[in-house]
């Protein structure tokens, strides 16, 4: 029987089906939270990128489904989730498999494990080193799912033509996705050509979205760096293949100093960039990469230090909780806090000695919503500080603010 991270697989197909048929009920009373259909694919077939046995089997039954017409009977939303889900899982896959290792899954040590285990299963999250025959179905799970990714593109690439923009943005990052598979990167040309197409939308969300697969399949849309939309400019900006163009690194610098949210929800009313999920955070990282230079980084990071919680790509943990200053700091501050400071220091450091939320607060005092959100930016600072080795207290930062020139 196969599993997945919660457990043995024992109604996952009754689940993928409510799915398929549009029935994404709500959680019932003391209902573990993953088997509400949609939030299945991610929290149990997905579980932050370990691929188990069961998504395997979900995989090949979204193959199967995912191009009938009444795929998520009245939410066009649940098909667009599963195809993100699909491109997720590729993502996983392509990042590398470890063949030597799944070869290992019909071993008498594996096959006792499995059984065991199936007896008391505890979630994935929850294994120790005793659970190494474990890794080895993961393993294989991984390198099951990567040979599947021709049947998925094959399935994803109508929607291609699909008649709903919001499809067709998700199946399109999806087969960007999926090309980079050795068997499908003779369609990278093609697909490139089908992003740039869609590009002529007004409607400034879908020509975000589009550029950003655009940079995903090696584009060097330099076009759309005078768009209209300062979001759309930015994601043209953030195209791997402009990463030492002058100009797209003064378009990224440009708005990131003036807006850092410029690619977040709220630039695109109400809709999010669901391949880029933290925006904001992407920009400010790549800007720290593209620049070396802290006097001309500074507006960008003090713009930055107002923002809320995000989630950074820090060493080798992949999104880290952290304040959207991070990589900012990382580069204003690389020693630690001064005792001769330089102006940026002094200007940066006082920008963050006023930021209340840095420095924790009473949060018994603000509504639930307030509460939650000041509790999770207090958080995030603490993480950040604790990461560049930083001092945690607004004194030592008022002290920089008001040291003598290095």
């Amino acid at each position: 029987m196969p599993f997945h991270a919660y457990g043995p697989s024992v109604d996952d197909e009754a689940l993928l089906d409510a799915l398929r048929q549009g029935h994404d009920r709500s959680r019932e009373p003391g209902e573990p939270f993953w088997r509400v259909p949609s939030s299945f694919l991610w929290s149990a077939l997905y579980c932050g990128g370990r691929l188990t046995p069961a998504t395997v089997g979900g995989v090949r039954y979204l193959v199967r489904t995912i191009g009938e017409p009444g795929f998520g009977g009245d939410d066009p939303a649940l098909r667009q989730a599963a195809v993100w889900f699909l491109r997720d899982v590729a993502g996983v896959a392509l990042a590398g498999v470890d063949r030597a290792a799944a070869s290992r899954r019909d071993e008498p040590e594996v096959r006792q494990w499995l059984a065991a285990y199936l007896r008391g299963p505890r979630s994935v999250l929850e294994w120790t080193e005793a659970d190494a025959p474990g890794e080895v179905l993961l393993a294989a799970a991984r390198v099951d799912c990567f040979d599947l990714l021709p049947e998925v593109f094959a399935a994803i690439e109508p929607m291609l033509a699909a008649s709903e923009p919001r499809l067709r943005i998700s199946a399109a990052s999806a087969a960007a996705m999926l090309s980079r598979h050795p068997d499908l990167v003779a369609h990278q040309p093609r697909l490139l050509a089908y992003h740039l197409a869609e590009c002529v939308s007004d409607d400034p969300h879908h020509r975000a979205s589009m550029l950003l697969g655009a940079g995903e399949l090696d584009g060097a849309p330099r076009e759309w760096l005078s768009d209209p939309h300062p979001g759309v400019r930015v994601c043209a900006a953030l195209a791997p293949a402009l990463a030492d163009d002058s100009e797209a690194t003064a378009v990224l610098l440009g708005e990131a100093t003036k807006n850092p949210a410029v690619i977040d929800m709220q630039a695109f009313e109400g809709m999010v960039l669901t391949v880029l999920p933290h925006a904001a955070a992407v920009l400010a990282e790549r800007l720290c990469r593209a620049i070396d230079d802290v006097d001309r980084l500074l507006p960008a990071a003090i713009a930055s230090v107002p923002y809320g919680a995000t989630y950074l790509d820090v060493g080798e943990e992949h999104q880290m909780q952290a304040a959207l200053c991070e990589p900012y700091l990382r580069m204003v501050f690389p020693d630690g806090l001064p005792s001769a400071a330089t102006p940026a220091q002094r200007r940066l450091a006082a920008a963050l000695a006023q930021h209340d939320p840095a420095w924790g607060r009473d949060f018994r005092t603000l509504a639930p919503p307030d509460r939650y959100r000041a509790s999770r930016d207090a958080q995030a600072w603490e993480a950040t500080f604790s990461r560049l080795r930083l001092p945690n207290d607004r004194s030592s930062w008022l002290a920089v603010a008001q040291a003598d020139p290095a």
